[in-house]
């Protein structure tokens, strides 16, 4: 599509120059940016709102713009060469840009009109810019958006797919069948809820109902954990469509709309541990054609696909490779670690047609607009966490979850060469555990299961479809406890308060096995003679001891403590037993004590040996680095028996500099309270730019090393005294 866009101004150095600026005029778009660098957008109409967010995307991370785009649909290759190979085989397998160029025509026009100004917003800066690009490139198109959120969106579903298969690994990947009880009430495993495959999520979401806060209206945690830096980092902007629609939030860098974000009516958030809707169904491949799999005692063909693939060579020509892809009747075929072909069945696998879900979403004008926005069902899963305006907040586990035959093993391969195996249907979306306006007056999600999501929920597994309630459901959940304690403890919640409880380092693992460490020490200070514990090891050992025993159990940045049981959990983790090891109660037998004292004797002597000392601020180890500056953190993620601690820095493994610097984790935390106009308080983990010559490199990495937000502004005369720079496009389609 041939257009024009002109840059009518870019004139604002300082605050103190700044006017009020008239309305945006016809097919006008005006990015101003705050202190922070962060882009607000008013727009006449969608085009020229998708124009002007890709130009703001490109001006801060044009690389990671050019990686995504070409990610969907499989074209990595062309700007890295056969080091992609691998993603782009996938990618084409998985059919995105297939799909996303079926349904690309079917988007409602504001949607394609946004989509179709953000790609015109990235060709001309790719036209502007040519030497940013380092190498050519050919002009994006709606296809690759459209592409690219649907492979995003897709992660967690083939994830799952895989882990069911690689679950067969021990019996040879051979599923478990029992034709007799197929069709039949009883089935032959454990429910699917009990995936010895998925680990549990990293993120934390909560909605406060307005008889909680002091302002009397809904408040929100956005706090996704996730990476901080590359391609999957979360982008920021807040968007003003003149006479249509008012959002911001956060969005997956290559695309126009926020994943979690706000409106003037309602806000959202989504933490990973949906509805289960993937599965790997084992194939008996025809030896004589490999393009035929047995069903129902026939040989069948499979569809088969040729593609190609251009490979960029270190001389910069294009090489091509021509690969075939394969699904059958179940889903695309793809591969175990072992080599081992199966085929993967994924809800929503035909569909990529999410952007309709989030638009109704950005302009919905009421909790039963919004409600019907989230009940298209193109989000799998995630728990869906969301507050409204009219004093409303909800729960609900979302995903495309398939109505299964029992008589089968669903967390591991399913034989995929019969017909009693076939999915009965789909679970409708008003049966998936949904909970709204509890007499609590808080929901929250820390990948927890949604009979948790407050007190006093009787939902039980059984009430669900199967594989609806795949939420680790009955296990132990350190920071759904924690945020479950200080939620039922806040009343008039400020947003200081917000502040707080989205910054919590306690670690409630403590709670479990501090405990058991002091009774396994007095056991072994009465059972070891005065000469041995006069050694230098005992003494240290001794001294771990106290530290231990006062420690407040918060992973400050100044707690010694912390940093002692930190070293403790690592040493557990590389154990065989079950120290260490979370659960509602903990073994607490004779050879769990012995092996926590061994853990502690290991995890004092490992500081001592690396740091020449035990008594160690925990913001000495974990620590934020960006370039070549760093800070201190708090808090602590998941990884290798990691403290859990709401505040997830996650990180867990030590660098060459004795270092544990996270690169994903808690990266860009907001607190909402809906007022009108909505309050905002967000931060990053480092700041707007990926460019590190800009001043927003890594302005906001300060407030997140201390556990600070800063403001968002929401209206034009808020954010005018705040603005530093401002671009102005006319843009025509």
């Amino acid at each position: 599509m041939t257009r024009s866009a002109v840059l009518l101004l870019v004139a604002i150095a300082a605050t103190t120059e700044t006017t009020m600026v008239s309305a945006v005029r016809a097919g006008e778009a005006t990015l101003y940016r705050d202190a922070w660098g962060v882009p607000h957008i008013w727009a006449d109409d969608y085009g020229s709102a998708g124009y002007a967010v890709a130009q703001a995307q490109c001006e801060d991370s044009f690389h990671n713009v050019m990686y995504c785009l070409h990610a969907g649909v499989g074209r990595l290759s062309e700007l890295f060469g056969s080091g992609s190979l691998a993603a782009d085989t996938e990618a084409r397998k998985m059919r995105h840009a297939a799909f996303a160029e079926r349904d690309w025509p079917t988007l409602s026009p504001p949607v394609q009109k946004l989509i179709q100004g953000f790609c015109d917003g990235v060709n001309d800066y790719i036209a502007a810019h040519p030497r940013e690009a380092l190498i050519p490139v050919e002009p994006v198109t709606p296809v690759q958006v459209v592409a690219w959120q649907r492979s995003l969106l897709m992660l967690s579903a083939v994830g799952i797919s895989k882990a069911d298969a690689e679950a067969s690994k021990s019996n040879g990947y051979h599923p478990v069948y029992n034709p007799e009880n197929v069709g039949s009430a009883q089935d032959i495993s454990p429910s699917k809820e009990e995936h010895p495959g998925i680990p549990p999520g990293k993120s934390n979401s909560w909605a406060l109902a307005g008889v909680k806060t002091a302002h009397d209206v809904p408040m929100l945690l956005i706090d996704p954990h996730w990476m901080a830096v590359g391609h999957l980092q979360l982008y920021e902007f807040w968007m003003h469509v003149r006479g249509s629609a008012d959002f911001g939030g956060f969005a997956l860098t290559g695309t126009p709309l926020p994943g979690l974000g706000l409106t003037s009516h309602a806000a959202w958030t989504v933490t990973a541990g949906g509805a289960d809707s993937s599965d790997a169904y084992a194939l008996k491949i025809n030896p004589d054609n490999p393009h035929q799999y047995r069903f129902d005692g026939k040989w069948e063909d499979m569809n088969v696909r040729k593609e190609t693939i251009r490979v960029r060579q270190p001389d910069g020509r294009m090489q091509e490779k021509k690969i075939e892809v394969l699904a059958t009747r179940h889903g695309p075929v793809l591969q175990t670690t072992g080599g081992v072909p199966f085929a993967a069945a994924m809800g929503g696998y035909d569909r990529a047609d999410a952007f309709e879900q989030y638009f109704r979403m950005v302009t919905a004008r009421s909790t039963e607009e919004f409600k019907q926005a989230i009940g298209l069902n193109r989000i799998s899963y995630f728990n869906f966490m969301w507050a409204t305006t009219e004093g409303d907040i909800g729960f609900v586990q979302t995903g495309q979850a398939p109505l299964r035959p029992t008589g089968f093993d669903w967390s591991r391969m399913v034989p995929g060469w019969t017909s009693a195996s076939l999915y009965r249907g789909q679970v409708s979306f008003e049966e998936h555990p949904t909970v709204e306006n509890p007499v609590t007056g808080f929901l929250q999600n820390c990948n927890t299961s949604a009979d948790v999501v407050t007190p006093g929920l009787t939902m039980k597994r059984e009430d669900f479809p199967p594989g609806v309630l795949f939420g680790h459901y009955g296990e132990y959940r350190a920071r759904g406890w924690r945020a479950t304690q200080l939620l039922t403890q806040v009343e008039n919640a400020t947003l200081e308060d917000g502040r707080r409880i989205a910054f919590d380092s306690y670690v409630p693992p403590a709670d479990l096995w501090v405990p058991v460490i002091l009774q396994a020490w007095s056991e072994h200070e009465a059972a070891t003679d005065e000469a041995t514990m006069s050694m230098a090891g005992e003494v240290r050992l001794q001294q771990a001891v106290k530290l231990i025993g006062a420690w407040n159990r918060m992973a400050t940045r100044d707690s010694k403590g912390a940093t002692l049981f930190r070293f403790w959990r690592l040493v557990c983790h590389d154990m065989d037993s079950k120290v260490g090891r979370d659960a509602f109660v903990v073994p607490n037998t004779p050879e769990i004590r012995d092996d926590a004292i061994v853990a502690l004797r290991n995890a004092t002597e490992r500081l001592h040996e690396i740091y020449g000392r035990i008594a160690i601020p925990w913001g000495e180890i974990k620590r934020s680095r960006r370039g070549s500056s760093e800070w201190p953190l708090s808090g602590d993620g998941l990884g290798k028996l990691g403290m859990d601690a709401l505040r997830a820095t996650a990180a867990d493994t030590l660098n060459a500099e004795n270092k544990m610097i996270p690169r994903g984790g808690q990266c860009v935390t907001s607190v909402v309270l809906l007022t009108s106009p909505p309050t905002i308080r967000a931060v990053v983990a480092y700041g707007q730019s990926n460019k590190p010559e800009s001043n927003h490199f890594d302005d906001q990495a300060p407030l997140y090393s201390e556990e600070r937000f800063r403001s968002v502004s929401w209206t034009l005369e808020q954010l005018l005294p705040e603005v530093k720079t401002q671009q102005t496009f006319q843009y025509k389609p």
